[in-house]
């Protein structure tokens, strides 16, 4: 009896010798999120969608902007909506096609970009300006694994986060925030990218007062290298009124 007894026993203490074992494997460290940051910045952004969103306490839309990105070549869409004004933006190359909603013509109108002209918030050029002004407020973000490689996340009210938010130009400048009647109230961040740190989405929601009234600010760049390459409606490109340069 007691050699049958001794037989479980040995295997019970087997097991538990190995599960000590694996749990006291340690663990593989994360990179810090000012390296995440630094790497994620270099992304090679071949196509992009983005979206900017002004919205109220109840999260109704006050103002909203979306674009997508394609980069070689060089195309831009871009929809821009506010409580009064509608139009729709493409891009190709030197010139820049406009159309405003609600006008009698509904027609699209073609110009030549000036040499100044810089519509670089649009592009892939916003989600790397957007990253790289937290680099230096990194160790406010938390890290962690994510389905394909890691996610960065901020979530409080610490006015160095505001300051990066409120001094990017590529995220307050497209919805046209004043600042100077801004209160800020708190930031959410979620950054996820893939296996090599290249950013597969960008996500900013920034809540404030303007004139007693609560309002957030949101900020999305994602589809990365996902969209197909775009290209100018031929419809757009036989019709527009060409306007004098």
């Amino acid at each position: 009896m007691k050699k049958k007894l001794l037989i479980p026993l040995l295997g019970l203490l087997l097991l538990s010798a190995c599960s000590k074992k694996a749990e006291q494997k340690p663990k593989i460290a994360l990179p810090s999120a000012q390296s995440i940051l630094v790497k994620t910045s270099k992304t090679n952004f071949k196509t992009m969608h983005a979206t900017w969103q002004q919205t109220n306490s109840n999260r109704q839309v006050l103002q909203k902007t979306t674009a997508k990105y394609s980069k070689a070549p060089l195309v831009l869409y871009a929809n821009f909506t506010t409580d009064s004004n509608h139009y729709q933006l493409w891009i190709k190359g030197k010139h820049s096609y406009v159309k405003m909603e609600g006008t009698a013509s509904e027609k699209w109108f073609k110009t030549s970009l000036s040499k100044s002209s810089s519509y670089s918030n649009l592009t892939g050029d916003a989600a790397k300006i957007a990253l790289m002004s937290f680099t230096s407020d990194a160790k406010l973000f938390k890290v962690a694994k994510n389905n394909k490689g890691y996610r960065l996340t901020y979530n409080g009210n610490s006015q160095k986060i505001w300051q990066d938010i409120s001094d990017n130009q590529v995220i307050t400048s497209v919805i046209g925030l004043d600042l100077n009647e801004v209160k800020p109230k708190s930031s959410k961040i979620t950054i996820d990218t893939d296996s090599k740190s290249n950013l597969t989405s960008l996500k900013i929601d920034s809540k404030y007062s303007e004139s007693g009234q609560i309002k957030h600010l949101q900020f999305t760049a994602d589809q990365i290298n996902q969209l197909p390459p775009l290209s100018v409606p031929k419809k757009v490109l036989a019709s527009a009124v060409v306007l004098s340069d």
